[in-house]
């Protein structure tokens, strides 16, 4: 008999009876028996419960009164999966922790890092020690039947653990005859934000240029 559940719209019986020269009268899904012989196959198939009887009638006439009974459920859709927490991006962390869903109950997972092969893995998913660079997690559901999400999840983001250092390219004379001053400023890193202090207070956010 198929599996159960089964990700196939196809299915096959094969029956034995305890009484050679039997013959065998089959049905599917309540409908009428008819004659039948083993294997029993059937196609095309819905989504959804299917039951499958069949019953021996021997030499003499006589019909099992218990027909054999299956049934299975036959699901051909994927599950469809989620990521619901990732890292920042860009990070400054080499650690990584990945939480995701499937659409399907009972749904197993296949993770992979950076283009790799897809292995089990369960939520969450974390990874330590990664390079400073792009990175890409990809997960995919498996459902109860078998079925593999052909579009898996994604999620690319840049570790950058490297501190950015900073420079003044403008500031007043030493000694100065101003009661105001103006410092610029830039950071070798594009896309830094700023944060000053004059005279030993607490650092603030700030931008080129800060004007006292």
């Amino acid at each position: 008999q198929p599996d159960d559940p089964s990700n196939s719209a196809s299915a096959s019986f094969s029956f034995t009876s305890t009484e050679a020269g039997s013959t065998f009268e089959c049905r599917l899904d309540g409908a009428a028996f008819g004659p039948c012989t083993s294997p029993q196959a059937y196609t095309g198939l819905a989504d959804g419960e299917h039951t499958f009887e069949v019953r021996a009638t021997d030499a003499a006439g006589n019909t099992d009164p218990t027909p054999a009974s299956y049934t299975w459920t036959i699901d051909t859709v994927a599950a469809d999966t989620t990521i619901t927490a990732h890292p920042d991006d860009p990070s400054n962390s080499a650690n990584a922790s990945f939480s995701f869903t499937s659409t399907e109950v009972g749904s197993t997972f296949e993770c992979r890092l950076d283009g790799g092969s897809f292995t089990a893995c369960t939520s969450p998913q974390t990874y330590s020690g990664l390079t400073d660079g792009e990175h890409t997690f990809e997960v995919r559901a498996v459902d109860a039947a078998g079925n593999l999400d052909p579009t898996p999840a994604i999620y690319t983001w840049t570790i950058d653990t490297v501190e950015p250092d900073t420079t003044i390219t403008d500031q007043p004379d030493d000694p100065s005859n101003s009661a105001s001053a103006s410092f610029s400023f830039t950071s070798t890193e594009a896309g830094s934000t700023f944060e000053c202090r004059l005279d030993g207070a607490a650092f603030g956010p700030c931008t080129s240029p800060q004007a006292y």
